[in-house]
Formats: C-alpha cells, sequence, structure tokens
C-alpha cells in the first residue's frame, strides 16, 4: 500500500462509523484532502486531540481504496489559544472560508502559508480582528477576485457563493 507524509492543518472533522473520523486536511502539497482516522473516536484512541479542528501536525497518509488514512500524526500546533469564545469564532470562520473556498485535491501552497500564518497571528496578537480581515483580503487577491471597490468579504461571497455575513 502506497503511503505519503504531508504537513497540514485540521479544516473540519465528522463522526464516521462508528468509531472513526472522516478529517478534512489542508496541505502545502496536497491542498485540501479528506482522509480517515480509524478509532479517533474512542475514549484510549492513538490520535487523542491528534486529529481536532485548528491542529497543525505531521501527518503519515496510506492510500486506501476510496479513502485515504492516517497512520501517524506528530502535532507541530495545536493552536490552543484559538479555543476561547472571540479567537474560537474567528478562527472557525478562517477554517471555514478556505474549506468552502477549495476544491479537494486543488494545490494551493500559497494559500497554505497564508492560513498557517494568520492562525499563528490570531494566537499571538490581541487584535485577532485585524488577521482575519488581513487574511480575507489576501485570499480575495490569491484567487484573482480582489476588487478594491468592494469589502474582501463581499468578493469572496460572489466567489463561493455563499453570504459570508450569515457565518
Amino acid at each position: 500500500m502506497a503511503s505519503y507524509k504531508t504537513a497540514a492543518v485540521t479544516l473540519k472533522t465528522a463522526p464516521f462509523a462508528e468509531s472513526d473520523k472522516m478529517v478534512t486536511l489542508f496541505s502545502r502539497e496536497f491542498g485540501k484532502i479528506r482522509v480517515l482516522a480509524k478509532g479517533a473516536r474512542r475514549v484510549p484512541s492513538r490520535f487523542g486531540g491528534r486529529v481536532e479542528t485548528f491542529t497543525y501536525a505531521d501527518y503519515f497518509i496510506a492510500k486506501g481504496r476510496s479513502l485515504d488514512i492516517v497512520s501517524q500524526c506528530q502535532i507541530i500546533e495545536t493552536f490552543q489559544k484559538l479555543r476561547d469564545n472571540e479567537k474560537l469564532t474567528a478562527g472557525l470562520y478562517v477554517l471555514k472560508l478556505v474549506n468552502s473556498g477549495t476544491a479537494e485535491g486543488q494545490h494551493h501552497p500559497e494559500l497554505f502559508d497564508l492560513l498557517v500564518e494568520t492562525l499563528f497571528r490570531m494566537k499571538n496578537e490581541k487584535t485577532y480582528k485585524r488577521a482575519v480581515l488581513d487574511f480575507e483580503a489576501a485570499f480575495a487577491r490569491l484567487e484573482g477576485i480582489y476588487d478594491v471597490r468592494m469589502h474582501p468579504r463581499d468578493s469572496l461571497s460572489l466567489h463561493i457563493e455563499r453570504d459570508l455575513r450569515a457565518w
């Protein structure tokens, strides 16, 4: 069975089967990928909190028939400080924007670098709102939809065909 290693940020997780998790990752090399973390929902899981939302980690992934499977995971950063009320909402917004604005398997290294930089800024700065606004503008520029006459959030809303103000 072929396998690969990548550094990635967990965008979201969802229950899968009885004790597994479907994990959506965003990596520099492979873009957005969906992988299965077997046994991640069990209490004594070898993954523990390693595949939770916001986690930036090195993943060792085995190619499966229909889904790739996480076999090992080494945490780089958990972004624990983003888990308070206000920063949590802003951080989840950024992750949801990346998840909605990218296609699976779309190679986008500049966006990955921007995402990681933004999460570190939000973690370390008290004014996390500025980091979110900068992220929106930079994301719109990367996608080629930035318009100086529009707020970046409005440009991105048109791009992903969802009203971001409702988020």
